[in-house]
């Protein structure tokens, strides 16, 4: 051991006494409650032979929704003279939805849709479902509490088994996030912007609900991934805060350092097989490697990653692992691929940020010479975009060579220009009124548009809300300060009310509305002026009329 890896590991145990994880003294949880009432499906041969090792269940109930599985005849009398005393049904599910204690089950029977508890055993829902058909009733690549989908050859059927009489009683579980639905991109007015959340969730434990953003916290798994995927921060996972993770990383890095530690490199890891692969290795990691052990490894998103490297990381790799599953694994991939694609634009190398697996572990790729920039002081906001861009705006001010204006991103990047055709644009605000992060705001007394392109996540709003498909969207990364400061993108000149003089409007917002509605029969001859007014002058001129002439009041 050299002298330096020695001093490296005396820092790491000297970080790590000093920094303490934070860790929610009450968080917030959700409850489950469940008497033992078990729908078993699949071949009637092996739903039998389960069910006659369950016999201290609060009840059983089998649905046959599969041909016999073994012909053998031995088989099949031992199977067929099981729990003869249980109600059996023979028909496929015609829907399935719910979680530990609470899952309803919808079968044909004679031509009617019926719910199969009712049916069975006069309640409303079933506790536990044990399937072991070929298919899984439920399609989420993690499934609902207290759904076990087994085959009936695998050699975990027995564990899962021995396991079921423990789901009986009171459960809880943490709420794993928040959302704050006044920043959350994902809807406005009607029109459809953002969708991360929706397309990352492994449980599909996200919906749009009347163009709000809602997260079952029964079906809620805490993976992460929606977390890390959305742009605005509107989604938050809560164990820990992100300010306090940011926190415990900024005292990691500082104690590690001040203890004379050189080269950091910060691993996080899940809680699960993430710590059991890393107990394994433990011993084999390099003395500068500092493991960080976090709910899930997506719950930390590119705010982090960058901040880590701003505050002294030489590197940040987050452990991949067979149990991720592939939506997030997938969103991962495509998050460190953005995230390496900007360290190389800012000339530092793009493996300061990676993935990394087991085999990674035990013999990491050598980086030699990486550059390290002056270690930060960050205002670790709570703010996801204002943390992001503090370590980036560091980044971007030590990098180590020359950089661009701004750096081209692939489409789907959070960041990114707003561009507006002067020609078709009349200032209608409909793109003002849709955005979620205020990028586009109006000119207040002045008709203008203005854009502030560090706000803008590129959620598409904007874009489809145009009514003269004016707005267009071009990603990018812009790398000076202009990225900070609001911008007119569009200005005109206001129209003044022919009646009262007052301004009202943009003047080719009323020039627009002119030459669209003259042939219209409402706009006919000195109606047509009442565009030109206010609305106060407007309305009194369609009384002084009506007044005036009351047998217009016929043609309203």
């Amino acid at each position: 051991m050299t002298f330096e890896q020695s001093l490296n590991a005396q820092a790491r145990v000297t970080a790590f006494e000093r920094a303490i994880y934070p860790r929610n003294l009450a968080p917030a949880t959700v409850s489950f409650s469940t008497h033992g009432h078990l729908l078993i499906v699949g071949s009637e041969d092996m739903i039998r032979l389960a069910a006659a090792q369950l016999p201290d269940m609060g009840s059983v109930t089998l649905l046959v929704t599969e041909a016999v599985r073994k012909q053998d005849d031995v088989h099949l009398a031992q199977a067929l003279s099981a729990v003869p005393e249980l109600p059996l049904y023979h028909t496929p599910v015609q829907a399935v939805k719910g979680f530990l204690g609470q899952f309803q089950v919808m079968v044909n029977l004679d031509g009617q849709v019926v719910e199969l508890a009712k049916l069975a055993q006069n309640r409303t829902v079933f506790d536990l479902i044990l399937d072991l058909g070929d298919a899984p009733l439920f399609q989420a690549e993690l499934a609902p509490a207290g759904y076990f989908h087994v085959a009936p050859e695998s050699q975990s059927l027995a564990d899962v088994i021995s396991q079921l009489p423990e789901y009986v009683g009171e459960f809880e579980k943490p709420r794993y996030f928040q959302v704050n639905n006044d920043i959350c991109a994902h809807s406005s007015r009607g029109q459809t912007g953002c969708t991360r959340c929706l397309d990352v969730c492994p449980a599909d434990a996200i919906t749009s609900i009347q163009d709000l953003i809602s997260i079952d916290p029964y079906l809620c798994h805490g993976a992460g991934g929606c977390a890390t995927a959305c742009p605005t921060g509107a989604i938050r996972y809560a164990l820990p805060q992100p300010t306090q993770l940011l926190g415990y990383i900024a005292k990691l890095l500082q104690s590690y350092q001040d203890a004379g530690g050189v080269q950091p490199v910060v691993l996080f890891y899940d809680h699960e097989q993430g710590r059991d692969i890393v107990d394994r290795v433990r011993t084999q990691l390099p003395d500068s490697w500092l493991a960080v052990e976090i709910e899930e490894v997506a719950a930390a998103g590119q705010e982090v990653w960058f901040s880590a490297l701003a505050l002294g990381a030489q590197q940040v790799l987050l452990l991949d692992t067979p149990a991720v599953p592939e939506s997030i694994r997938t969103l991962l991939n495509n998050e460190t691929d953005l995230a390496q694609m900007l360290l190389s634009g800012l000339s530092y190398n793009s493996q300061q940020i990676a993935l990394t697996d087991e085999a990674g572990l035990v013999e990491p790729l050598p980086l030699c010479g990486l550059y390290q920039p002056p270690v930060a002081e960050l205002a670790l906001s709570s703010d996801k975009r204002e943390a992001l861009f503090d370590a980036l705006d560091h980044l971007i001010t030590h990098a180590p060579g020359a950089l661009p204006d701004s750096l081209a991103l692939p489409a789907g990047s959070p960041y990114g220009h707003v561009t507006v055709d002067n020609k078709d644009c009349t200032l209608c605000m409909s793109c003002v009124a849709v955005c979620p992060s205020q990028a586009l705001t109006d000119g207040g007394e002045k008709p203008a548009l203005l854009f502030t392109e560090q706000n803008c996540v590129q959620c598409g709003l904007c874009e489809r809300a145009c009514p003269e498909d004016a707005i267009k969207l071009t990603p990018r990364l812009l790398l000076d300060d202009s990225r900070q400061q609001r911008v007119e993108l569009m200005a005109d000149t206001p129209f003044e009310c022919i009646s009262c003089g007052a301004e009202f409007a943009p003047k080719r917002t009323i020039e627009k509305m002119l030459a669209k509605l003259s042939g219209h029969p409402y706009f006919q001859g000195d109606a047509i002026q009442r565009l030109k007014m206010c609305e106060d002058c407007r309305v009194k001129d369609i009384y002084s009329d009506l007044s005036a002439n009351p047998e217009k009041q016929l043609e309203l």
